[in-house]
């Protein structure tokens, strides 16, 4: 099964995670939009394996809700999100 292409869209910070994340063996599972805020919704199988600095513009929020997911970055208030599963 092949993954998700990665949009071209996707904020530099976030792809850094992402990129990071891949290395490290996550996988993405789905990328989606969530309006009516969020144009890219980037969400990867299994947490994230460490914490990252965040960039400006960038939040961190533990959500832990399983009907949702783990953990996500939000930039620029939530127009792009990079999220995690429990995996």
């Amino acid at each position: 099964m092949s993954r998700p292409p990665i949009p071209a869209a996707l904020a530099a910070p976030l792809r850094t995670i992402l990129n990071a994340e891949l290395a490290r063996g996550n996988a993405i599972d789905e990328v989606a939009d969530w309006p009516p805020h969020c144009e890219l919704l980037i969400i990867l199988r299994r947490p994230f394996a460490t914490a990252y600095p965040l960039a400006p513009g960038m939040t961190f929020n533990a959500i832990e809700d399983r009907h949702y997911w783990k953990s996500e970055y939000h930039l620029d208030g939530g127009r792009q999100t990079l999220a995690c599963g429990f995996g």
